[in-house]
């Protein structure tokens, strides 16, 4: 038997060779003498070539097998066995374009039923085939999404899930380079990690539990054990009713924490650090994914400074009023005030990527170190890519007696969270961290127009299946 090889591993190199494939079958075009198959595997597709018998000329296949793989249903998972040549013309439907194979014989493995609720060749219409011909069918966005098995298929939604694993890689690989240790923190709770109302509530053996918001209490104590840099990948559910295209209840979340010695600026550039290199990994090994995705949608030119732009708060609105823009002194953004700023220091800065410093107090969860000359601010972040926010971080309250003022402040029952205050009665460090939304990020790096692409079986308040 031939070893098993790969569409992707495949090139003009391999002229005359018989090889082993396997894929799906994407599309058949049936001459009468001459059968062209295209093999899909991932993002990868391949022309083969079945010759029908006839008399007086000898051909691989018999009559019969010829017939059944005429007829065999698109999405089908086959092997086949065949020749490698070098293609006369190029072959544009495909991946492999300069080669194609002469099928000797094939083994239907899997049939796929014949009517599929879509198909993947609409699916894989770009935009620019529908702004060439208006008239070509298109499957909505909420039909890919009920049929996501088969949506996963497709060129697109391959290299998006690609990319989201790329993210992953690289962004373990530098925290790990710069002396993170990962953890696991427990995602059942017993009071809100984030002192809102947005849990998802569940009976935990008859006491009252929820799903965490983040784990950012459980990092903060694993600072006070003195693991001195902390992060964790892992999912996160927000119980909010936010039907957009920027909103998961169940998301992945990229967080860390760390020790500071004299500012929470030594975390926002070790933050800033690490989406450059990110960045800059990602668009030199996944080309052929970003060439893929830029095909269905305008992948913008991502711009960085040469240094890390940082905006107060307070001259960030200063900014926005400049610019026509109606908002008080002390109040959040909104998503429009967002896309403004991002607009306008796109304009001045040259650049996709920046941070906003000191947002008001009122606006930041009870954990957060109020800014120690005016106690109307605090010492937070955001980082902002392409006008729209990715992360939200700041310095801790640290001191046990300071922390549990803010917690009786805002009203928060104490009990809740009863073992994340009583370790700061222990001695904590002063530390800082952050939280980032792993599909935000991938979103909005790659410009997609809706969340939804970047999960791999998302949820909304409107989807819990598949």
């Amino acid at each position: 038997m031939y070893q098993l090889s790969e569409i992707k591993n495949l090139s003009v190199s391999n002229e005359q060779e018989v090889v082993r494939l396997r894929g799906r079958v994407f599309s058949k075009k049936d001459c009468g003498r001459v059968l062209f198959l295209i093999l899909r595997d991932g993002i990868d597709t391949l022309q083969a070539v079945a010759l029908k018998q006839r008399e007086s000329v000898s051909t691989p296949l018999s009559l019969d097998d010829y017939n059944v793989l005429r007829k065999i249903e698109n999405e089908s998972f086959i092997e086949i066995v065949g020749k490698v040549y070098c293609a006369e013309k190029p072959v544009l439907a495909c991946s492999q374009k300069s080669i194609e194979l002469e099928i000797n014989s094939y083994t239907i493995l899997s049939r796929s039923v014949l009517d599929l609720p879509i198909t993947l060749k609409e699916a894989s219409i770009t935009e620019e085939k529908k702004n060439d011909n208006p008239q070509l069918p298109s499957i909505q966005f909420f039909k890919r999404l009920d049929n996501r098995v088969l949506d996963l298929r497709t060129q697109l939604t391959q290299s998006i899930m690609r990319m989201n694993d790329g993210f992953l890689f690289y962004i373990q690989k530098y925290f790990r380079e710069n002396k993170f240790i990962e953890i696991k923190t427990p995602k059942l709770i017993g009071g809100a990690s984030e002192g809102g109302a947005d849990v998802f509530k569940v009976d935990y053996f008859g006491k009252p539990a929820c799903l965490a918001q983040s784990p950012q209490l459980y990092k903060q104590m694993a600072i006070i054990g003195d693991m001195k840099r902390v992060f964790e990948i892992g999912p996160v559910f927000r119980a909010e009713n936010s039907n957009t295209n920027r909103h998961l209840t169940e998301f992945v979340g990229v967080d860390l924490e760390m020790v500071i010695d004299q500012t929470y600026m030594e975390v926002v550039h070790v933050l800033y650090a690490m989406f450059v290199y990110v960045f800059e990994r990602l668009s030199e090994t996944y080309k052929k994914e970003l060439e893929i995705i830029q095909t269905f949608f305008d992948l913008p030119q991502l711009t960085l400074a040469s240094e890390l732009v940082t905006i107060e708060f307070s001259d960030a609105v200063a900014l926005l009023r400049a610019h026509g823009k109606e908002i008080g002194d002390f109040d959040d953004f909104s998503s429009e005030d967002e896309k403004s700023l991002g607009a306008i220091v796109k304009e001045k800065y040259k650049t996709d990527l920046y941070v906003v410093t000191r947002y008001p107090s009122n606006v930041r969860p009870f954990y957060t170190m109020p800014d120690s000359q005016d106690h109307r601010y605090s010492n937070s972040y955001d980082f902002m890519l392409r006008g729209e926010e990715i992360l939200s971080g700041a310095q801790r309250v640290h001191d046990y007696v300071m922390l549990t003022e803010r917690v009786a402040a805002l009203g928060i029952d104490p009990n809740t969270i009863r073992h994340y205050l009583d370790a700061f009665k222990y001695g904590a460090p002063p530390h800082a961290g952050a939280g980032i939304g792993l599909e935000r990020i991938l979103r909005y790096f790659l410009g997609l127009s809706d969340i939804r692409y970047c999960s791999l079986f998302p949820r909304d308040p409107k989807r819990l299946y598949p």
